[in-house]
């Protein structure tokens, strides 16, 4: 039985990561869920959060997505993410302001983020400061 299979993160901007992975966890819409080598087939839906993976040399490694959709395969994952990011690339200044801007538009305050999406910005600030927290690990 094979031990690895490839992983490919894509957003609509970028390919996040195209590598062969030994196992992921990934931020399902009803909790997280684990994916290793020979999984069955499975379409889940994504919310915003951490993408775990580790990699052939047994390394982890982490990726925010700010959503999406994943595809798995026996030997295949494929993430469709309405965002992605690896956590070693996010600014961790930019993810806490924006942090601050969602959490005073839920305050009523005047920002730049629109009320009704600031529960969702919270959501995605607060997984992008984890990603970038554990890549300073």
């Amino acid at each position: 039985m094979a031990t690895q299979f490839f992983l490919s993160v894509v957003a609509p901007d970028k390919a996040v990561v195209e590598e062969n992975v030994t196992a992921i966890v990934a931020p399902g819409t009803e909790g997280y869920f684990g994916v290793w080598a020979g999984h069955f087939p499975v379409i889940a839906a994504l919310r915003p959060g951490l993408l775990e993976y580790t990699d052939a040399s047994a390394d982890r490694h982490y990726v925010y997505v700010g959503g999406g959709f994943a595809e798995v395969q026996s030997d295949k994952v494929t993430i469709l993410a309405d965002e992605a990011e690896r956590a070693i690339d996010i600014e961790l200044s930019k993810a806490e302001h924006a942090l601050e801007e969602a959490r005073k538009a839920l305050r009523g305050e005047e920002t730049s983020v629109n009320s009704t999406d600031a529960v969702l910005e919270v959501e995605r600030a607060v997984s992008r400061i984890k990603a970038a927290r554990m890549a300073m690990k």
